[in-house]
């Protein structure tokens, strides 16, 4: 878990989910929100799979964050396959939601060979964030939970919209793992729980999806980046 302050003077972007998409989510960055180090950027999770370039997009988010860019990202499902797979779960499961592309990318065969800084890149993300206004993590929570904060499976994979103010402190949910049309994810910012997984890396292959979308949280804007890859 991390907590963080609310500084109005500062902007703060949240980010959908990204996939590999690295082009897009590079325009996203520079050419979109023309992020600065007086921001704060967090994210849903779900940087990895199916898209190309997973391994660039991981890479420019170390480089931010070492260039002093305040970058706050939790964990998303896809994260979780890949650090269960590298301590023993079977690789089909990975398999099965794009691992192969990751691979590819990282330019190895097996997760046993990636790098340590990608892996403790990986271990080190919370399932979620707790800001004064919102709680940022990767799918939602249970709250039939009596502290749904412990339930962390919820985090990565509930697909179950309800948010029970009372247990998050008045909080509103910002998720991604759902793709939803831009339709929704904009009627969602009026919503206890909202949605920013415009479903960027199936862009050509399903309609109404194949956005990268962010939100600026003093003003409730939406940024929107059709794939570009």
């Amino acid at each position: 878990m991390s907590d963080s302050k609310v500084n109005i003077k500062k902007r703060r972007f949240v980010i959908g989910d990204i996939h590999g998409c690295f082009r897009t989510f590079h325009k996203m960055l520079f050419d979109k929100l023309r992020i600065t180090k007086d921001d704060e950027i967090y994210f849903v999770g779900d940087f990895i799979d199916r898209g190309p370039r997973s391994k660039d997009v991981i890479d420019l988010l170390i480089y931010l964050k070492e260039e002093g860019i305040s970058i706050n990202p939790v964990m998303g499902n896809h994260e979780s396959l890949l650090i269960n797979h590298y301590y023993g779960e079977d690789f089909k499961n990975w398999q099965l939601n794009g691992a192969e592309a990751t691979l590819r990318s990282f330019g190895i065969r097996s997760i046993h060979e990636i790098e340590r800084k990608y892996l403790d890149f990986f271990l080190n993300l919370p399932y979620y964030i707790k800001l004064d206004d919102f709680i940022i993590c990767h799918a939602g929570m249970n709250f039939d939970e009596p502290n749904p904060f412990n339930e962390t499976f919820s985090m990565l994979w509930t697909r179950d919209d309800y948010v029970d103010m009372t247990k998050t402190g008045g909080r509103r949910l910002i998720c991604g793992h759902t793709p939803h049309l831009l339709e929704d994810i904009k009627l969602s910012l009026k919503y206890d729980k909202i949605q920013l997984d415009g479903g960027c890396v199936y862009y050509g292959r399903h309609p109404g999806v194949g956005f990268l979308c962010a939100v600026e949280l003093n003003t409730m804007e939406l940024y929107i980046q059709q794939n570009c890859e």
